[in-house]
């Protein structure tokens, strides 16, 4: 079973090294507890900002072939 495709992704949103981050988990099929399947690499300056960039991703689905994320990749072409 790949436990990255699990029905219930859920996103997290904590504050860490001076920065904001967010993290996607899934519940682990076997034994119990969660399974980190994508963060943020870099902080971000506010809460808000950190959640719907973590929102942005959670929709396109990229988590699930990826792990790691930076801002420069997802805000290709903004201003």
């Amino acid at each position: 079973m790949d436990l990255t495709r699990s029905p219930k992704p859920t996103l997290h949103v904590f504050q860490q090294e001076g920065g904001w981050h967010w993290g996607i988990t899934v519940e682990r099929a076997a034994g119990g507890g969660m399974k980190v399947v994508a963060y943020s690499d870099e902080g971000f300056d506010s809460k808000e900002e950190a959640r719907e960039d973590g929102e942005h991703v959670l929709r396109s689905e990229d988590w699930h072939s990826r792990q790691r994320f930076s801002r420069s990749e997802r805000r290709t072409g903004c201003a």
